[in-house]
């Protein structure tokens, strides 16, 4: 009886370790899957939201939901479900943004910090110089080469943010998905942001379904500036989250976008939230 309780115990407990070992490859493919989607998924959708915005219906007018300032789509590839939602990056907070009170918000508000602290750390922020990316070096003519007004707003990384005095990495993880990578623009402009931005900056301004009426403060600048948000399902009750950081052109060159930062995807149990 002792020997055979302990080879059921040896038994259970093997089946166990196996069970997690698929659950962990699994979800490994998962998130692999919804990476490489979520690249060709970030550039499509840019595309597709500069033609709708220049295409017209049968009474040769423009379709005022296409001019929305977020611009959401939907595919299906391979038997997956994607959405993805383009936000115009005047909706986050610029990574060389100088104005503490706009950090303060963002740390406070999706960064749960407390008042005091968030103004301190807020204010280390602005005072630190964080150094430039080489973006839009390439050989002249190419995409990836920049006029040198273009070159002056390319982003910094990041993950400087790390670096400076009172940040740390929890704090970090919360607010980094909120910030552009990109050099342009200052505030957030409220009514291109997502969720938990519109929350942390005043979601009271108007909703971001109505027709763009035209650049807002900052965000003229900051046009040809997005960040895509794809929701890949990979079944009916889980998903990845993923935010692609992309600059184009415009409607001008569709073909012409380039991904200035690719997000990590983030497992999201309970698939689509619309």
């Amino acid at each position: 009886m002792w020997l055979v309780a302990a080879m059921a115990i040896t038994v259970g407990g093997a089946l166990a370790l196996a069970r997690d070992e698929v659950n962990l490859a699994s979800a490994r493919l998962g998130e692999a899957q919804a990476f490489v989607i979520g690249k060709g998924i970030a550039r499509l959708a840019v595309l597709d939201r500069a033609r709708a915005r220049t295409a017209a219906n049968d009474e040769g007018e423009a379709d005022s939901a296409a001019l929305t300032r977020v611009f959401q789509t939907q595919y299906e590839l391979d038997g997956f479900r994607i959405v993805a939602t383009v936000y115009p990056a005047s909706g986050f907070v610029s990574i060389a943004e100088a104005d503490p009170d706009v950090w303060q918000q963002l740390l406070v508000g999706v960064g749960a910090m407390n008042e005091g602290n968030a103004a301190s750390l807020a204010q280390q922020i602005v005072e630190t110089e964080l150094e430039a990316t080489s973006a839009g070096s390439g050989p002249v003519g190419s995409f990836q080469s920049f006029s040198r007004h273009r070159q002056s707003r390319a982003g910094v990384y990041v993950e400087q943010l790390l670096g400076i005095e009172g940040m740390n990495r929890a704090i970090y993880d919360r607010i980094r998905p909120s910030i552009s990578p990109f050099n342009v623009g200052s505030g957030v402009d409220a009514a291109a942001s997502p969720p938990e931005m519109r929350a942390a900056f005043g979601g009271g301004l108007e909703d971001e379904s109505m027709p763009d009426s035209g650049p807002e403060s900052g965000a003229a600048v900051a046009s040809g500036y997005y960040c895509v948000e794809i929701e890949v399902s990979t079944s009916p009750s889980e998903g990845f989250l993923q935010r692609i950081w992309v600059e184009s052109r415009g409607s001008d060159e569709f073909s012409a976008v380039r991904l200035a930062r690719v997000e990590k995807p983030r497992y999201k149990k309970g698939g689509h939230s619309g």
